[in-house]
């Protein structure tokens, strides 16, 4: 399954420091699976356009440094977390970036700024998974 979430993803969360007393970006870097629907669909006489990105993570691949809850990772940003408002990047960015600068930087097809997770924890361990989606 690991091969089908070979993309590389940067993830960008934004925490609170108490010391500085000012927001904070951690940069962290996973593999995942990267899709788009960019396009219109047509039902009748009306036409829809979807342009919404998502990505898909395993919750247990191994290539990943492992997964913080919100709640911890708003206590010790050892990890990575997935929480709205923060950015799911398209590639290995290495520089630190707000989602305003992404989104400026790198376009709205290669980012993505959390609108939701959801938590696919069922059936095998192998197939646990998250999916991020977002505008």
């Amino acid at each position: 399954m690991e091969d089908l979430f070979d993309k590389d993803i940067t993830v960008i969360n934004k925490y609170y420091d108490k010391e500085t007393k000012s927001s904070k970006y951690k940069v962290s870097h996973i593999k995942g699976f990267w899709s788009s629907d960019n396009g219109i669909s047509i039902n009748g006489t009306q036409i829809t356009k979807s342009d919404g990105l998502n990505a898909r993570i395993l919750i247990n691949d191994s290539r990943n440094e492992e997964y913080q809850s919100p709640e911890k990772f708003e206590k010790e940003q050892k990890t990575w977390t997935l929480k709205p408002d923060d950015c799911l990047i398209k590639g290995f960015i290495s520089n630190i970036l707000t989602t305003t600068q992404a989104l400026e930087k790198y376009g709205s097809y290669n980012v993505i700024k959390i609108t939701n997770i959801a938590t696919k924890d069922y059936g095998s361990e192998d197939m646990q998974h998250f999916v991020v989606t977002g505008a």
